[in-house]
């Protein structure tokens, strides 16, 4: 016996088929919105996060850095300052004048404590006529 084949026609799509599927896309979209949306926001958070930390970690080596550069100034302004004064000594000792020696005052005579000042003796005024 021969089976008999069964031949399935495709249903017609009816006025409520494409009501039923368009609210089916409809919640799609909107749950695909809603994903992306948060996506979107756990991403900004993300870089912020990271921009935070990559402004920090160039504060500390900026910082750093500084340092060190500063700690070479400092050394080689020592060692040009010694350097410098080294060099000028011999020129400086060269261009020095002689130590001044100390010259003696020339006051009063150290015998003439005693000696009697005059006094101007005060005059009355005379009153004018006028």
């Amino acid at each position: 016996m021969a089976r008999k084949k069964i031949i399935r026609t495709a249903p017609d799509a009816t006025p409520r088929h494409l009501w039923l599927a368009g609210l089916g896309l409809a919640v799609i979209a909107q749950r695909q919105t809603a994903a992306a949306a948060a996506q979107a926001v756990d991403r900004v958070v993300r870089t912020r996060r990271q921009a935070v930390a990559a402004v920090g970690q160039a504060q500390s080596t900026l910082i750093e850095t500084a340092g060190e550069v500063r700690g070479r100034i400092e050394a080689g302004a020592a060692q040009l300052g010694s350097t410098l004064e080294t060099r000028l000594a011999p020129l400086v000792a060269r261009f020095r004048p002689a130590k001044a020696k100390r010259v003696v005052r020339r006051g009063r005579k150290p015998g003439s404590k005693n000696v009697r000042r005059t006094v101007k003796k005060v005059t009355a005024k005379r009153a004018r006529k006028a």
